[in-house]
């Protein structure tokens, strides 16, 4: 068996000493190391060090396979999930984590877990995804944390709300650099969720996860700084966070950036910037967003007037649920505003605004 430290601290370098440890590891490989077949595998699937090339890496891991390899089975398992540098195969994917999972692979573990849990290829079955969970979480597996953590949190798939225990869960995640967790344990903290309410801790989880990519911590924090809670009122500060979540394509992070082009909060006054991101943000199904196009189209801010795409924007906010965007779409057929006058449609739409919590609503509507 060769020394796979070595070759990866030789693959790691330059020139020559790159080039004989691909060559020492690629040499283990057909001969039959399968820790070195694997190794290789992952170079491939990963581009580390080498051109990416997941055809090639499946041709390594199914070397490994055939001699019952656990990483091979999972790594394997993950290219045929996606069909990457091989054919599509749900069935064979599940497969591969199987016999992964029953050799105690965390990752396969926590991979045969989502396929039971979802009923992908299979049967659902949740008992069984609820043990393989708990035994990845167990066994170090850092998504599988993270999801126990949201079950005992919500009490779902069976398990009993306990917020103790999932703050437990989300702490070994966290303690892991898992993003997700460390938003979730911000998010505890600030509400006071089964702990007392420490605003202190929340600003140091949503720091530490929105510095590792977690949109929804980086609206939390940008919020946070927005309006001086738990930290300095820094609205420059809070821009530069929504924008990174918006970004990163989370409809909240978008819908804050409009707001602050809109308002000239943070950033410059920019009306076409701010219906820009409204729009990405409506397009996504929040109705605020949509409301907010809706009502910027109606009147020509940030872009040309359009009242008949208003409508439709407040039609499509109205049946997201939405009583703004419903009140408004009321007014809009109410005064044949982009749409042919019908006072009884008006009606109903501000019975329905009324109902969904909307003042002046029903005045409006008793007034037809």
């Amino acid at each position: 068996m060769m020394d796979i430290e070595r070759a990866r601290t030789m693959i790691a370098g330059e020139g020559r000493e790159k080039a004989e440890g691909l060559r020492m590891l690629r040499n283990a490989a057909n001969q039959g190391d399968v820790q070195a077949t694997v190794e290789l595998g992952i170079l491939y699937m990963q581009g580390n060090h080498v051109d990416q090339n997941t055809e090639e890496a499946a041709k390594w891991f199914n070397k490994a396979v055939l001699k019952d390899d656990p990483e091979a089975q999972y790594c394997l398992g993950m290219l045929h999930e996606y069909g990457d540098g091989v054919k599509q195969d749900l069935e064979r994917a599940l497969d591969l984590y199987t016999k992964a999972a029953e050799r105690n692979h965390p990752g396969a573990l926590f991979m045969r877990a989502m396929f039971l849990e979802e009923g992908i290829s299979c049967e659902a079955d949740v008992p069984e995804a609820m043990r393989c969970y708990e035994e990845a979480g167990l066994r170090g597996n850092p998504d599988a944390m993270y999801y126990m953590g949201v079950f005992t949190q919500h009490g779902m798939n069976g398990k009993t709300v306990n917020p103790l225990e999932a703050i437990e869960w989300y702490c070994r995640a966290a303690e892991r650099g898992h993003p997700e967790a460390q938003y979730a344990l911000g998010a505890i903290y600030e509400d006071g969720e089964g702990v007392d309410k420490d605003i202190k801790r929340a600003v140091k989880w949503y720091s530490v996860a929105a510095k590792g990519g977690s949109a929804r911590a980086q609206c939390a924090l940008g919020f946070m700084y927005d309006n001086g809670v738990g930290l300095t009122q820094d609205s420059e500060k809070a821009f530069e966070l929504y924008l990174m979540a918006a970004n990163q394509g989370n409809d909240v992070g978008q819908f804050n950036v409009g707001d602050a082009y809109l308002n000239g909060v943070g950033v410059e006054k920019d009306e076409s910037e701010a219906f820009k991101w409204f729009a990405l943000s409506a397009n996504q199904d929040n109705m605020l967003a949509m409301c907010n196009v809706g009502y910027m189209l109606q009147h020509g801010i940030g872009t040309g007037r359009k009242e008949s795409e208003a409508v439709k924007w407040y039609s499509r906010g109205s049946d997201a649920g939405s009583e703004l965007c419903t009140f408004n779409l009321a007014a809009m057929y109410e005064g044949g505003i982009g749409v042919e006058k019908d006072l009884s449609k008006a009606k109903e739409l501000y019975l329905k605004a009324a109902e969904m919590g909307m003042k002046d609503a029903k005045e409006r509507a008793e007034r037809l």
